[in-house]
C-alpha cells in the first residue's frame, strides 16, 4: 500500500547523503541519512548539498561502525590499550591508536579541503563524459598520505569524493600500473568495507571486474619486492583480510582460493604430507596432478598459488623475532602482527580455505612460537596474546577438514592416542640407548600424556634429541625453517663463545682450585636455553591431552566480572574506527560448523551484554559516592537507584559436582539489603525482583581521594581505579523474602500481599564455575572475595535477560540431542543452493492441508492460485475448506505445476452457548500472501518481507492458526525482535478461533498488552480457575433441571464427571 517511488534523496554519484549541520564530534559536518528518506527542506541544508553535488564531492557518514566487528549494538575500539596499572607513556600511545590517528573529515574537508582540487579533476570529467587520467595525481595523492602516516580522514575524504571508482579503477591497468596506483585502491577498498554503507566491491563489480585478477596479481608482486613500509604491509594484510571475507564475490573467490590450494602443500613436511594424502582416497589422484603443473612453476602466477602462504607464515615469524629483539615496540609493529593474525584465524574459519591451508600453520607451529617469543611477553602485545588464543581455537577446532563433518569425542581422542604412538615408535626406534626415552616408548597413556609428565620427560633432553623429535613427531624440521634455523645457529655461537672465554679464564689463571681430572660442565647460554624451551613446548604442546571444546565451555561463567568488564579489548569503547583489529570472533556468510555458529554467538552476545553491563555501572557506581571514613572503610555517601549498599552475603550451600564434572552442581547463597530511607516508588521496583532476575555484587574499595571530573573523560581502563571497582560477580535471583519470611517474588495478582518491614533477603544461586575459580584462587594465596562484596546493583528487567540466553546457547553447544533438520543444516552453514530450504523443493511438501477459514468463498480460492494447471471445486462449497494439490510436471529446479482440489466439512458443534462458536478469518489474502500461508505451513524455512501495511501480521497470524489446527499434538514458540511486534501478534492471535487456554505469553511485555484477559503465567492460572468454577455452576444448573438437587454433583470436577457417566447420560438418553 505504500509509493514505491519516494521522494528521491540528493544523488551525488551513486551514493544517497543528508547534509546537517552539527556532527558527532560538535561542530558541522556529516550525518548519514536512509536511502528513500526525503531531502532536507532547509535552505542553508540544501545549498550545502547542492554546492556539494556541483563539486562533485560525495559526502557520507563518518565514523560509522565497521561491517567486520560483528557485535551489534557494540562500537567497538582500536586495538593495544594497556592494562590499568601502565605507564602514562602507554596510556598516551594507547590514546593514539584510539583516535586512529585524527577525526572525521567536515564538509569543509570535503569540498575545499586538502584534496579538492585534485577532486575537480574527475568530478568535472564525470560531468563532461571525458575523465583525463594523470600519473602524477595518483603518486601525489598517495605521497600526501604516506607523508600523513595514512592518517583516516584523509582516505575517508578521497572516498567521500569518489575517487575509487571515478579515478583509480577505470584507468587501472596491471601492466601499467603504478605502486601507488595499486596501494591506493587497497586503502580505498578497506575505507568501504570500515564503513559499511555501501557494498565494497560494487564498483569493481560493475565497472571491470575482469581486471580484478591482475590486480590481485600486482598486490602479491608489491608484497614479494620488499619495498613496502611496514605500515602499508598492514593495510595490504587488512585488503587481504577483506578479500577472504568476500567469497561470495566471484571474482574475488577466484583470486583468492588460488592461494589456498593444495599446491602450498608443497611446503609441507613430507612425512605430514604422505600421512594426509594416505588418509583420503581421494587426494592422491589430484596430488598427482598438482605435482606435474606446481613442481617446476614457469610463471609467476603458478609461483604464488604454490609459495605466497608458506612464505608469508615465516615472513611473520621472522617479524616476531625481529620485532622481540627491540628495546621499543611501535604501534606500527603491534598492528602489523594483530592484522597478521587476524589474517590467519580468517584462513581458519572458514572451510574452503582452511582445508589446505590448515597443515601448513600446524606444520610451521605458529601459535606456539609466536607465544614462546620475547615479543608476547611485552605488556603491549596483551592483543596480541588474545588474537593468538583464537587462533589457537580455530587451529584446533574438532573437524575434519576434508569432509566437513564435526568429530566426537572418540574420534578426537583417536586422534591423540596416535600422536602419541608415534611418539614412541620414534623413541623406540631412533634411540634405542637413551634409557629414559626407551621408558617413555613403553610408558601407558594417562601417565604420559600430561604437561607435567611431558616436561619432566622432554625437559632435560639434549637439543639434537629435540630437534629430532620435533622433526619426525611434530612435522617440525628446523634445518628447513629459517628462523628456528638462525635460532640454533645463535645458540650454538653462543655456546662456542662461552666455552672460549671459559678457556682464557682458565689460560689466565692457572692457579684454579680445579682439579685437573674433574670434567668440565657446560656452559649454559641463554640463546641455548631459550631455543631448548622452544622446542619442548612445541612438543609438549604437539603430544599433551586435547581440552575440549565442549568441556571449556562448560567451565566459562556466564556473568562478566571485573576482568572482562574493564577490557577494552574485548569489550570495546565507542571511539573505535576499525584502523585496528579486536580479538572478537566474526560473523560470517559460513560457518565451520553448527557448534562453531553458536560459539560464535555465544562470544559475542556475551560481550555484547557486558558492555551494556558496563554502561549500567559507569551510570550508577559514580551516583552513589563512595568515599573511605575515618577508619578506612568505604561507605556511600550518594543514592542510586539501581544500588544499595550490600547488607551482608552468606553462601549456604553447595552442592557437589556432577559426574565427570569439577564445578559445583549448584551453589545458593542469601543477600541481605535494607530499604530504609529508599523512596516508594524506588522501594516498589526493588520488590519487583522475580525469579531468574539476575542481579550484581560488586565490592567499592574507594580511593583516598574521590574523583570529581567528568565521567565522559576517563577511558575504560581508569574508571575502576577512580571508582575503587574490586570485585564483580553475578547472580540470579530465586526468591525475594520480607521480614517475616514471606516470599514476595512473583506474586499471584489474586493473592497480592504488602511486603512486610524494610529489610529483605535475596535468595541467589552464584555461577558454578565462577566460585569454583574463585576457590581456586584462594588455594594459590588470593584473597576470598565473597566476604568483601559491599554493593548490589540490579539493572532494568527487560534488559537483562542475557543470562538466559547465554544459558540457551550453551546448553545447545552442550547437548548431544541437538538436531538440525537436514534441510537447513547446509544453508545454515552456509553452503549448498540458498533455496535448497523451500517447501517445493522438499520430499516432505504436505499434499493436503486444512486451510479451514483462510479462503472467505470459492472465488477466493480461484484468485489464490494463478498458476496452478487446473482448480476443481464443487458448486455450493462453504468454508472451512480442505486443498489437495496433485504434480502434474516434474522438472528437476524448476517448480512443478499442479492441480488444486478442493472439499469443504463441517466443524463439530462445540455447544449451544455464544462463546462455542467458531471466530472466524475475515481477511481476504493475496495470491502472494496465501503462497506464503501455504509455506508457512509447510517443513522448511519461509521468509515474509514486506513494508509495512502489506499484511505480513495477518499472514503470520493466519500461519499460527493453521498450525496450530493441522498438527494439534505440537509445539509453537512465537519469538518478535520488540515486545509491541510480539503483542500485535498475540492480540490477533486471540481473535481466532484458537482456545484461550492453550496461550501463554512470557516475558515482561506482558504489561503492555492491550487485552481483557490476563495471559501471564498466574492468568493462566486464574483463568483455568475461574473457568472452573463456570463450568461447575453449569454442572449444578443442569442437575437442578434434572430434580437432582442435594447431591453435591458440582461440588468438584470429579463428582461432575460421575453425574456426566451415570444420571445425566441416562436422562438424555
Amino acid at each position: 500500500g505504500l509509493d514505491p517511488s519516494p521522494p528521491p534523496p540528493y544523488q551525488i554519484g551513486r551514493k544517497a547523503v543528508w547534509v546537517a549541520r552539527g556532527s558527532a564530534m560538535g561542530g558541522p559536518g556529516l550525518q548519514p541519512k536512509a536511502a528513500g528518506a526525503p531531502p532536507p527542506t532547509e535552505g542553508g541544508d540544501a545549498g550545502e548539498a547542492a554546492k556539494a553535488e556541483e563539486l562533485g564531492t560525495v559526502p557520507k557518514a563518518a565514523g560509522a561502525p565497521p561491517a567486520e566487528a560483528d557485535m551489534p549494538g557494540v562500537l567497538p575500539k582500536a586495538s593495544g590499550a594497556p592494562p590499568a596499572d601502565s605507564s602514562s607513556a602507554g596510556e598516551d600511545k594507547d590514546a593514539a591508536r584510539r583516535t586512529g590517528g585524527g577525526r572525521a573529515p567536515t564538509l569543509k574537508d570535503v569540498v575545499s579541503g586538502k584534496f579538492s582540487n585534485f577532486a575537480k579533476k574527475w568530478a568535472k570529467g564525470a560531468e563532461d563524459g571525458e575523465i583525463k587520467f594523470e600519473k602524477d595525481v595518483v603518486e601525489s595523492i598517495y605521497s600526501s598520505l604516506r607523508d600523513s602516516n595514512f592518517q583516516p580522514s584523509q582516505v575517508m575524504t578521497l572516498e567521500f569524493n569518489s575517487y575509487l571508482e571515478r579515478y583509480l579503477w577505470p584507468f587501472f591497468e596491471a601492466e601499467k600500473a603504478t605502486g601507488a596506483h595499486c596501494l591506493s585502491i587497497a586503502l580505498l577498498i578497506n575505507e568501504k568495507v570500515r564503513d559499511g554503507s555501501v557494498s565494497a566491491w560494487e564498483s569493481i563489480a560493475t565497472t571491470g571486474k575482469d581486471k580484478f585478477s591482475g590486480y590481485f596479481e600486482r598486490m602479491l608482486n608489491l608484497w614479494k619486492d620488499g619495498e613496502l613500509a611496514l605500515r602499508e604491509k598492514t593495510f595490504v594484510v587488512q585488503f587481504w583480510i577483506n578479500c577472504f571475507q568476500s567469497l561470495e564475490q566471484d571474482f574475488v573467490r577466484d583470486c583468492c582460493l588460488r592461494l589456498t590450494g593444495l599446491q602450498a602443500w608443497f611446503h609441507l613436511n613430507e612425512l605430514h604430507r604422505n600421512r594426509l594424502l594416505s588418509n583420503n582416497k581421494k587426494l592422491p589422484a589430484f596430488w598427482k596432478k598438482v605435482q606435474k603443473k606446481y613442481a617446476d612453476p614457469k610463471t609467476i602466477t603458478a609461483r604464488h598459488e604454490r609459495n605466497f602462504m608458506a612464505e608469508l607464515l615465516d615472513e611473520i615469524l621472522a617479524a616476531v623475532e625481529n620485532f622481540g629483539s627491540r628495546q621499543v615496540l611501535g604501534a606500527d609493529e603491534l598492528s602489523f602482527l594483530e592484522r597478521a593474525i587476524e589474517f590467519m584465524i580468517d584462513l581458519l574459519d572458514q572451510l574452503p580455505t582452511r582445508r589446505f591451508f590448515r597443515p601448513l600453520l600446524v606444520d610451521k607451529h605458529f601459535v606456539v612460537r609466536f607465544r614462546g617469543s620475547k615479543l608476547a611477553q611485552l605488556p603491549e602485545a596483551r592483543l596480541v596474546n588474545q588474537l593468538l588464543g583464537i587462533l589457537r581455537y580455530y587451529e584446533n577446532f574438532e573437524i575434519d577438514d576434508t569432509t566437513g563433518k564435526p568429530l566426537s569425542r572418540r574420534e578426537i581422542t583417536d586422534l591423540h592416542y596416535e600422536r602419541l604412538q608415534l611418539l614412541q615408535r620414534t623413541c623406540f626406534s631412533d634411540f634405542p640407548d637413551n634409557q629414559s626415552l626407551r621408558q617413555l616408548a613403553l610408558s601407558n597413556v594417562s601417565a604420559l600424556d600430561t604437561r607435567e609428565a611431558l616436561q619432566q620427560n622432554f625437559g632435560t633432553l639434549p637439543v639434537e634429541v629435540l630437534t629430532v623429535l620435533c622433526a619426525k613427531v611434530c612435522y617440525l624440521d628446523v634445518s628447513k625453517d629459517p628462523t628456528l634455523k638462525g635460532m640454533e645457529d645463535a645458540a650454538v655461537a653462543a655456546q662456542e663463545a662461552a666455552e672460549q672465554a671459559e678457556a682464557e679464564k682458565e689460560q689466565a689463571d692457572p692457579q684454579s682450585n680445579r682439579p685437573k681430572n674433574k670434567r668440565k660442565k657446560k656452559v649454559k647460554t641463554d640463546e641455548e636455553q631459550r631455543f631448548r624451551e622452544l622446542l619442548v613446548e612445541i612438543v609438549v604442546n604437539r603430544l599433551e591431552r586435547p581440552s575440549l571444546q565442549q568441556d571449556d565451555i562448560e567451565k566459562m561463567p556466564l556473568y562478566p566480572t571485573e576482568d572482562l568488564v574493564w577490557d577494552p579489548n574485548l569489550v570495546p569503547e565507542e571511539h573505535y574506527t576499525g584502523d585496528y583489529s579486536l580479538a572478537l570472533p566474526k560473523l560470517n556468510l559460513q560457518f565451520l560448523t553448527i557448534h562453531d555458529y553458536l560459539l560464535r554467538n555465544f562470544n559475542l552476545y556475551r560481550l555484547e551484554s557486558t558492555y551494556e553491563i558496563r554502561g549500567d555501572l559507569t551510570d550508577q557506581l559514580p551516583r552513589t559516592r563512595p568515599a573511605l571514613n575515618q577508619d578506612g572503610v568505604t561507605e556511600f555517601h550518594g543514592k542510586a537507584r539501581m544500588a544499595l549498599p550490600l547488607q551482608g552475603l552468606e553462601v549456604m550451600n553447595v552442592k557437589r559436582p556432577k559426574v565427570g564434572e569439577t564445578v559445583p552442581a549448584e551453589v545458593r547463597a542469601e543477600v541481605k539489603i535494607c530499604l530504609t530511607g529508599v523512596l516508594p516508588q524506588i522501594r516498589g521496583e526493588w520488590d519487583q525482583l522475580r525469579e531468574h532476575d539476575v542481579i550484581f555484587l560488586l565490592c567499592i574499595q574507594a580511593p583516598e581521594v574521590p574523583y570529581e571530573g567528568k565521567i565522559a573523560d576517563l577511558s575504560v581502563s581508569e574508571f575502576p581505579e577512580r571508582f575503587g571497582v574490586v570485585t564483580l560477580r553475578g547472580a540470579e535471583v530465586t526468591e525475594l523474602l520480607d521480614e517475616e519470611g514471606n516470599v514476595i517474588s512473583d506474586p499471584n495478582p489474586a493473592e497480592r500481599k504488602s511486603p512486610v518491614g524494610d529489610n529483605r533477603i535475596l535468595r541467589v544461586l552464584l555461577d558454578p564455575a565462577q566460585y569454583h575459580a574463585d576457590l581456586e584462587s584462594v588455594a594459590d594465596g588470593k584473597k576470598e572475595v565473597y566476604s568483601s562484596l559491599n554493593l548490589v546493583l540490579r539493572r532494568k528487567p527487560k534488559e537483562n535477560n542475557f543470562k538466559a540466553i547465554l544459558q540457551t546457547i550453551r546448553s545447545l553447544m552442550s547437548s548431544e540431542d541437538t538436531v538440525v533438520p537436514d534441510w537447513l543444516h547446509d544453508l545454515f552453514l552456509g553452503y549448498g543452493d540458498p533455496g535448497a530450504a523451500q517447501y517445493w523443493k522438499l520430499p516432505t511438501a504436505l499434499s493436503k492441508i486444512d486451510f479451514r477459514d483462510t479462503f472467505i468463498d470459492q472465488d477466493h480460492i480461484l484468485e489464490s492460485f494463478p498458476d496452478a494447471e487446473n482448480i476443481e471445486i464443487p458448486d455450493d462449497l462453504e468454508r472451512p475448506f480442505r486443498l489437495e494439490f496433485n504434480k502434474v510436471t516434474s522438472e528437476p529446479g524448476k517448480r512443478p505445476l499442479e492441480n488444486v482440489v478442493a472439499t469443504a466439512y463441517r466443524l463439530p458443534n462445540m455447544g449451544p452457548y455464544p462463546e462455542c462458536k467458531p471466530r472466524e478469518n475475515k481477511v481476504r489474502f493475496t495470491p502472494v500472501q496465501v503462497e506464503a500461508i501455504r509455506a508457512g505451513v509447510n517443513p522448511g524455512l519461509t521468509m515474509v518481507v514486506g513494508p509495512p501495511g502489506t499484511g505480513k501480521t495477518d499472514t503470520a497470524v493466519q500461519v499460527v492458526n493453521l498450525l496450530f489446527h493441522n498438527f494439534p499434538d505440537q509445539k509453537i514458540v512465537l519469538v518478535a525482535h520488540s515486545n509491541q511486534a510480539l503483542n500485535d501478534l498475540f492480540e490477533k492471535i486471540v481473535a481466532l478461533d484458537i482456545p484461550e487456554r492453550y496461550l501463554l505469553r512470557l516475558g515482561r511485555g506482558i504489561a503492555e498488552l492491550d487485552s481483557r484477559q490476563d495471559f501471564s503465567k498466574w492468568g493462566r492460572v486464574n483463568h483455568m480457575l475461574q473457568r472452573r468454577l463456570e463450568l461447575l455452576a453449569k454442572v449444578e444448573k443442569l442437575a437442578e433441571t434434572f430434580g437432582l438437587v442435594g447431591e453435591d454433583v458440582a461440588y468438584t470436577c470429579e463428582n461432575a464427571q460421575h453425574f456426566f457417566s451415570a444420571p445425566c447420560a441416562v436422562q438424555v438418553g
